[in-house]
C-alpha cells in the first residue's frame, strides 16, 4: 500500500507525481541477455574465495543462478514505488534544464524542518527508504518534525543527465542539489546529509550556498593539506581502525583511480554485461559493509539490477573526480563555521576520530561512533543513522525559528 504524504503548499515548483515501472520487455531482454553472459575461465585467483582479489567466480555462478532462477524484480519496485516519488526540472547555471527525481515524505507542520538525504557509490537513493519506512511509521504528515527529500543524484538513477554535452562535477550537482531544496520551497534553510559522494556534495553545499544552514555527514575524513593531530589523543580502538581504513586505502582504491582516469572505458565495458556490472558493485557492496552482517543476495541484485534498468554506471563516474582532487591536495570545500553533525561507524572505509574530528573542525556540533554498520550506513544501520540525524537536528532547530 502507498504512504501518502501531502505536497507542501509553498513548493513553488512544478512537481510531477511519479512511478517507477520497468517494462516487461525490457525484463525479458535481460533475462535473455544474463542467460547467455559468459562466466570467464578459472584461474588460480577466482578460485581462492578471497576478498583480496576480488569476488570469486564460485560467488558469480551462484549469484547469475539466483538472479535468473529466484530474484523478484517487482518486488523491488514495489518497494520503491510505496512511497511518494516525484520529478522536478531544475535550471542550473552551465547545464539548462535536468529533470531530477527523488522520494519525499512532506509534513505539514509549519515549523518542519526540511532534510535532503544524499546518497553515495555505488548506491542509490533506495538506500534510504528503509528509513523512510521508519519514519513513515513513527510519524504521521501532521506530526511529522521534518520534509524528508531523498533525490536520486544528478547522473545517477531516476534523475536525467547531462554528461553526453557537459561534465558533470562535484560543485554542479551540489548546485543542483540547493536549487532542489530552493525550488521545492525550501529557501529559507534546509539541512544536508550524505555519506560518500553524497557527503562531498553535502560539504559543498555547506560552504557555498547560505540555504544549506547546517549538514550531518556519515564520512569524514582527513584532508590533503590538514596538519595530522596527534596519535597521543587517540584510543588503541581507534589506532586500529584508522589501520584498517589505510590497508583498504593501499589496497581497494584502484577501482576509483580506473573510474576517475579512465571514464569513458570502465563506464563503456562494466555496464555492457549484467555480470560485468554485477561482479563490480558486487564487490564493493560485500567489501564496505560491516563484515558481521553483510548486506543479502537479494539486495544486492535489486540494486545492480536498478542500475541496469536505468542505465545508471556510465554516467555516474564523476564521484571518482573527488578521488583525483585528493591526490592534487585540492578537496571539496567545507564549511567551518555551519554546524556539522558526524556519525561514525567503525567498520567504513575511512574515518576521522572524535578528537581529530574536534580539532579540525570547531564547529562540530553533534558526534556519536557506533561500533556495527559500514560504509552503507543507511542500510546497515539505518535506525542508528536516523536516530543521529534527528538528535543533531534538534540541536541546530533554533538556527530555523523565524
Amino acid at each position: 500500500m502507498a504512504i501518502q504524504f501531502n505536497i507542501p503548499p509553498k513548493s513553488i515548483a512544478k512537481l510531477r507525481p511519479f512511478n517507477f515501472r520497468v517494462p516487461e520487455k525490457e525484463l525479458v531482454e535481460f533475462q535473455d541477455l544474463l542467460k547467455l553472459s559468459k562466466i570467464g575461465a578459472p584461474t588460480w585467483w577466482n578460485q581462492q574465495n578471497d576478498p583480496q582479489f576480488g569476488v570469486s567466480r564460485e560467488w558469480l555462478i551462484k549469484a547469475k543462478e539466483t538472479w535468473l532462477t529466484n530474484f523478484d524484480w517487482r518486488k523491488h519496485e514495489e518497494s520503491i514505488n510505496k512511497f511518494p516519488n516525484f520529478k522536478i526540472a531544475i535550471q542550473g547555471p552551465e547545464i539548462g534544464e535536468i529533470d531530477i527525481h527523488f522520494a519525499a515524505l512532506f509534513s505539514t507542520k509549519d515549523d518542519a524542518i526540511p532534510i535532503i538525504f544524499m546518497h553515495g557509490f555505488p548506491s542509490a537513493f533506495t538506500d534510504f527508504l528503509p528509513m523512510m519506512d521508519i519514519l513513515a511509521k513513527k510519524y504521521t504528515p501532521e506530526t511529522l518534525p521534518y520534509h524528508v527529500i531523498v533525490p536520486s543524484l544528478p547522473d545517477y538513477g531516476l534523475s536525467g543527465t547531462r554528461s553526453q554535452n557537459i561534465e558533470m562535477t562535484l560543485e554542479r550537482s551540489a548546485c543542483i542539489m540547493n536549487q532542489l531544496m530552493v525550488d521545492l520551497g525550501f529557501e529559507d534553510g534546509y539541512v544536508a546529509q550524505g555519506g560518500d559522494l553524497g557527503s562531498l556534495i553535502a560539504r559543498i553545499m555547506s560552504a557555498e550556498y547560505e540555504e544549506c544552514r547546517a549538514f550531518h555527514l556519515n564520512m569524514l575524513i582527513l584532508d590533503p593539506g590538514e596538519t595530522t593531530p596527534s596519535y597521543d589523543v587517540l584510543s588503541p580502538e581507534e589506532i586500529q581502525i584508522l589501520k584498517r581504513s589505510e590497508k583498504w586505502q593501499a589496497t581497494g582504491l584502484a577501482y576509483a583511480l580506473e573510474h576517475g582516469t579512465r571514464p569513458s572505458t570502465a563506464g563503456l565495458a562494466i555496464s555492457s554485461s549484467p555480470l560485468a556490472l554485477l561482479a563490480w558493485i558486487g564487490e564493493k557492496l560485500m567489501e564496505w559493509t560491516d563484515p558481521r552482517k553483510p548486506l543479502s543476495l537479494d539486495h544486492i541484485l535489486g540494486l545492480v539490477s536498478f542500475y541496469w534498468f536505468t542505465d545508471t554506471f556510465a554516467r555516474s563516474l564523476y564521484h571518482a573526480t573527488a578521488y583525483q582532487r585528493f591526490l592534487a591536495n585540492a578537496p571539496p570545500s567545507i564549511s567551518k563555521e555551519k554546524p556539522l553533525g558526524y556519525s561514525l561507524f567503525q567498520h567504513d572505509l575511512v574515518i576521522l576520530p572524535q578528537a581529530w574530528a574536534q580539532e579540525i573542525y570547531p564547529n562540530l556540533t553533534f558526534f556519536n561512533s557506533h561500533t556495527n554498520g559500514g560504509h552503507f550506513a543507511s542500510l546497515e544501520q539505518a535506525e542508528e543513522l536516523l536516530e543521529d540525524v534527528e538528535i543533531f537536528v534538534e540541536k541546530v532547530s533554533s538556527s530555523f525559528k523565524k
